[in-house]
């Protein structure tokens, strides 16, 4: 029963997502956003069926990533754009909670020092590359939410460095996933760079926090007040 649960729940999640790729790609907008609204709540379903030890935190992370996939379907509004970066900024700070509430070894100073190197590396990128397309209203929020996003990926990099678990490695791996596609996003939005750039935004995203997901189901919890952190 309990498998069956997991295949039912990943199924429906997976029908949902290639038909929203289908619609992204041949541009038909009522599919594409009837779709999108059932991405994040088919991936929490197919998240409590498959593991034993649900975490607020996840679900949280996932809840704020449906709330910025929402904002984000209404077109040339920057409120609705900054509604949806705060959004993902929180679902960004879950994550990292999730990945490093668990943690109980001491820092590793050389893994502190590559994991620190790669954010830089990595913000530099956002200052010179994406940023200065951005509007100017969105930049602060945009530097900041692109800190987020790099210290969720880098979090999971630093406990598959400490830890040498696989779960962490996917984690990561779904960092980067999220990484790539927001670049195109932001390459979509105001460069107009790509064609069918919507349907790579989507693909690189789905894949983001399905793997996300997936590395966050083995790494345990903490718990306060006997919630399940």
């Amino acid at each position: 029963m309990h498998r069956f649960r997991i295949i039912l729940t990943f199924a429906l999640f997976l029908a949902v997502s290639v038909l929203h790729l289908i619609a992204c790609y041949r541009r038909y907008p009522k599919l594409r956003g009837s779709t999108k609204i059932l991405l994040m709540p088919l991936l929490c379903a197919f998240y409590l069926a498959y593991t034993h030890d649900i975490r607020l935190l996840v679900i949280a992370a996932l809840l704020f990533g449906w709330i910025g996939d929402i904002f984000l379907l209404v077109k040339n509004n920057r409120s609705c754009m900054m509604l949806g970066i705060c959004a993902f900024a929180l679902g960004h700070i879950s994550y990292i909670a999730a990945i490093l509430s668990t943690y109980r070894t001491h820092p590793h100073v050389l893994h502190v020092l590559m994991t620190g190197l790669l954010c830089v590396i990595w913000m530099v990128f956002v200052c010179v590359k994406l940023l200065p397309y951005a509007p100017k209203s969105l930049k602060k929020p945009g530097f900041v939410y692109a800190f987020l996003l790099s210290v969720t990926c880098l979090s999971a990099l630093y406990r598959f460095l400490s830890t040498s678990k696989d779960n962490y490695l996917i984690a990561f791996i779904g960092g980067l996933f999220f990484i790539l596609s927001d670049t195109l996003l932001t390459g979509q939005q105001y460069r107009k760079e790509l064609k069918h750039g919507n349907f790579y935004v989507m693909l690189t995203y789905i894949v983001a926090q399905t793997l996300l997901i997936i590395g966050l189901t083995q790494t345990g919890g903490i718990r306060i007040w006997n919630l399940p952190l």
